[in-house]
Formats: structure tokens, sequence, C-alpha cells
């Protein structure tokens, strides 16, 4: 009887053991599937912004990530490019490359933004897009940017659903 009650003990140590030594592994093949997202999306180190809208809108790239958050439970928001890139699995690179106003004025007629992004799926590109949303409203620049940002984060939610290489989002 004490010689089974050993070999059981044995089997639960055993079978703990290799489940501790086997669980990471499940984690992250079993993963939940998200696709990280910058939290902050950033301007393209060539984009053609004017300096007032630079100047006047400091908060430019905030909304996109949150809008697409909204528009897509698949997503996770990441606050450093490192936590993006560094890890197996999804991961989306967005960036804006212009901004197109006049001026920073709320009569200075219509504003445009236009971006550009990547899927990166275990660092290769799966899927890439880019994308336009213009606004144009008695309101200030960076309230029209801000719904423009908006309205391209859900343009970008409904793509991931089925992204495609060269997509082309939002006006047409």
């Amino acid at each position: 009887m004490t010689h089974m009650r050993g070999m059981l003990g044995g089997l639960v140590v055993a079978s703990t053991m290799i489940a501790m030594l086997v669980s990471p592994f499940v984690r992250a093949a079993g993963s939940d599937g998200r696709i990280r997202v910058l939290q902050e999306t950033p301007v393209s180190a060539a984009a053609d912004i004017p300096a007032d809208v630079r100047k006047e809108c400091n908060m430019l790239g905030d909304e996109l990530p949150k809008s697409i958050v909204r528009s897509s439970r698949r997503v996770a928001l990441v606050p450093t490019q490192h936590e993006l890139m560094d890890k197996t699995g999804k991961y989306l690179f967005i960036e804006i490359t212009s901004v197109g106003a006049h001026a920073a004025g709320a009569l200075s007629g219509p504003k445009r933004m236009n971006i550009r992004g990547a899927l990166i799926e275990n660092g290769k590109e799966i899927a890439d897009f880019q994308a336009t949303r213009g606004s144009m409203a008695a309101a200030g620049t960076c309230s029209m940017l801000t719904k423009s940002e908006k309205e391209l984060g859900t343009d970008i939610g409904t793509w991931l659903e089925n992204p495609k290489p060269h997509s082309h989002l939002g006006d047409k």
C-alpha cells in the first residue's frame, strides 16, 4: 500500500512538473489572437503637415487608435514601439502621412488626413492599406481632424475583419 502511494505521489509531482514546463508554450500558441496597435499614432518623419496645424493640434494621432479599438474587439493598444513589435503574433503599424489644411482656422476650408498601415504577422507583412478621410464643418481644424481620425478608425476596424494587401480605405 505504501508503495502505491509513493507511485501516485510521484505521478502527481511528475504531471505537475510537466504542466508547469509546458504551460508557457500553450499560452503563447493559444494566445487570444489580438492585434497590437500603438496607443498613439505616430506622424511619419516625411509627413506633409502645415506648421500651424502641427503647433495647434498637439493631440494629432490620439483618437485613431481609440476608434480602432471601438470598431474591433480583436485590437489591443500598447504604449511603446517595443511592445508593438517585439512579440510574435499580429500587430498593425499605422502612421499619419499627411494632413491637408490650408490653415488652422475653423473657416479655412476642408481638412483631410492621410494615413498608411501594414498588418504584420510573426515579422512578415500580410496586408497593407492607405486611407484618406476629409472633414468639413463649422468647427476648428483640430476637431475636424479628430472627426477624420474617428472615421478612419472605423474604416480600419472593418478592414481588420478581412485584411487584404494594397487596400484603399476611407473617402474614394
